[in-house]
């Protein structure tokens, strides 16, 4: 088999792969109606269907006659905004829409001749054609890397590097899931290297132009992926010497540079152009509000945290950072390429206000460096295959990983995961579980391990108060769940706090917090977030806290699944409790409750419970 025919096999596999997690998650019938997909596609629609750039009334009007569900634009403040102008404009730059705009045509040709479906820019034929966009664009940047990778690395070394990528990464899950940047910019990159090489294998005009358009595309889709232009400047600079030779080569020939230049400014005149119309100024911050501290990245909990981390929904990439110490031996003129993009291209997305990224199974924006990890990826690769006691690792990582990722990409679908509201608690427990758990929801509300019950006995009552005696102004007599009395609470803090030493417990005790609570059908909340929370603060023998816990209390009322999406069924009372485990110093601690409530949810709280648990 040839190398050619060799890498169609591959990406066809892999393309065969998407379409059919593509199917079974059947997101593709919805995705366009809501979140950041919505708003990149409204370009395309307002330009080709409604002709209302820079007002959107009708786009936005038959978005919603189509899906009443979608949130109107207009009055997101995170969708489309004025400007001085007194235009609207869409934040989100032109790259995305460009891309998607070939399957539009098509699905637009097709509606527009069809008589089941309206040319609207809405129906089912732009939903299908729009949501097989990635996949056609990730099945092409494949193409290009997998004959780039043979130029260095074995057939099988590259065929387990680009599969390990396909479905081992969150890759999949912004090719499957929803249509955004990534998918398109991982086929951009992919195309900005094959274009480095070539260019470097035989410099001419065309390979120059080439590269700045892709690289002005690559900014258009997002401007801060401007940095691309270190691969090509840097590619195949593996020393001192070699970027002397580099310097030189652009002195001799500024004309590549002039055309590539061009090449940029050409395609992102596109973004300008349309920035002059809403505003009538050809640069403009469309993200007007939405900080960015470059003082301050947050590439620890990027790459880290349990909310989205990079490495802990993406762990194979660990290996493509070991690749690194690797590269050196093959592949050499990736290495600098890749550690002055990756590292200023984390710096500066992990300098955004919304480091988690939603939506997202992992961190979105490292998707735009695989195609360049890829070679450090194989370098690791390779040196385990000529191993012979890590001859298996490569298979057996890519097993695991990608039933891992394709696992809890389906998790995501069913609501069983929120990745970038996930804590260490949650996630461990429903790590390979396929239904949401009481369980497991209390872990994800508290951000606190939750016991299996048939472990721990009751031991002691530490708090019962059921507000027979109470005297606050906050005290209720109009609804209880026993005897007379119940809070009521609907300020920030309530009147009613208690306090109690912890010198009847013991180091490790666990600690179960529950409350009766009942809320009326006008007091639910938009959103989970806005819920009475119940708060339990640990202080020390010094008076400094050092333990904070809080459960949203109304999202537990008639929450018989375990739902982390419940905001909890008003007109019932239910019980709100969670499992708390206490540190190994206690002497002198004392432990301190109260209810906060932020946004002024009217809650009725009874029979407030501390009870200490001891393990069997």
């Amino acid at each position: 088999m040839s190398d050619k025919a060799f890498r169609n096999l591959l990406v066809a596999a892999i393309g065969i792969i998407y379409i059919a997690v593509f199917f079974s998650l059947d997101r593709w019938k919805t995705t366009l109606y809501h979140g950041d997909s919505s708003h990149y596609y409204l370009h395309v629609v307002s330009f080709f269907v409604n002709g209302d750039v820079g007002d959107y009334d009708k786009t936005i009007t038959s978005l919603l006659e189509t899906n009443p569900t979608s949130i109107d634009a207009r009055q997101d403040e995170f969708g489309i905004r004025l400007t001085d102008k007194g235009k609207r404009y869409i934040k989100y730059t032109l790259g995305v829409p460009l891309f998607e705009t070939p399957f539009f045509l098509l699905a637009h040709a097709y509606a527009s001749i069809s008589k089941t479906y309206p040319a609207n820019g809405w129906s089912r034929p732009y939903l299908f054609a729009i949501g097989l966009a990635p996949i056609f664009y990730i099945c092409l940047g494949f193409w290009l890397l997998t004959g780039m990778l043979q130029r260095h690395f074995s057939r099988i070394v590259s065929a387990l590097t680009v599969m390990a990528i396909a479905i081992a990464t969150n890759l999949l899950y912004q090719g499957t899931y929803v249509v955004m940047a990534h998918a398109f910019l991982f086929f951009a990159y992919c195309l900005l290297i094959h274009l480095s090489v070539r260019f470097y294998n035989v410099p001419s005009k065309f390979h120059a132009m080439a590269i700045g358009l892709t690289a002005g595309l690559i900014t258009l889709t997002r401007v801060p992926e401007l940095i691309c232009i270190v691969i090509p400047l840097l590619w195949g600079v593996t020393g001192v010497g070699k970027l002397k030779e580099r310097i030189g080569f652009g002195r001799r020939n500024p004309t590549y540079l002039v055309l590539a230049g061009a090449g940029l400014l050409l395609v992102f005149s596109l973004q300008m152009a349309y920035w002059y119309f809403v505003s009538g100024n050809l640069l403009f911050d469309p993200y007007q509000g939405e900080g960015i501290d470059l003082l301050n990245p947050k590439l620890h909990k990027g790459w880290f945290d349990f909310s989205n981390g990079w490495l802990i929904y993406t762990p194979i990439m660990w290996f493509a950072l070991l690749g690194l110490f690797m590269m050196k031996r093959k592949s050499k003129d990736a290495l600098l390429p890749i550690l002055l993009f990756v590292i200023p291209h984390a710096y500066i997305h992990y300098s955004y206000y919304a480091w988690t990224y939603f939506p997202g199974l992992g961190q979105r924006p490292m998707v735009e460096t695989y195609p360049l990890m890829a070679f450090s990826l194989a370098a690791f690769f390779a040196l385990c295959l000529n191993a012979k006691w890590l001859k298996w690792l490569p298979l057996a990582a890519i097993l695991f990983f990608g039933w891992l990722n394709i696992f809890q990409t389906w998790q995501s679908n069913e609501g069983i995961i929120w990745s970038e509201r996930t804590n260490k608690p949650f996630y461990f427990a429903t790590f390979g579980k396929t239904s949401s758990s009481k369980k497991s929801f209390r872990a994800y509300d508290t951000n606190a391990a939750q016991p299996d019950t048939s472990d721990i006995e009751y031991k002691a009552t530490l708090l019962l108060e059921n507000f027979e005696s109470y005297r606050g102004p906050d005290l209720s007599q109009d609804n209880a769940f026993s005897g007379t009395g119940s809070l009521l609470s609907r300020i920030y803090d309530s009147d009613w706090s208690a306090e109690l030493e912890l010198n009847q417990a013991q180091e490790h005790d666990w600690i179960r917090i529950s409350v009766q609570a009942y809320f009326e059908p006008d007091q639910v909340p938009a959103h989970r977030d806005h819920c009475t929370q119940f708060v339990i603060e640990l202080y020390d023998e010094t008076g400094s806290r050092r333990r904070y816990r809080s459960m949203t209390v109304t999202t537990h009322i008639g929450n018989e699944d375990g739902s982390i999406w419940s905001i909890g069924k008003p007109g019932m009372w239910d019980e709100a409790m969670f499992y708390f485990r206490l540190p190994g110093k206690l002497d002198g601690w004392r432990l301190k409750t109260y209810v906060r409530n932020t946004n002024g949810q009217e809650v009725y709280i009874d029979d407030v419970r501390i009870d200490r648990y001891v393990e069997r």
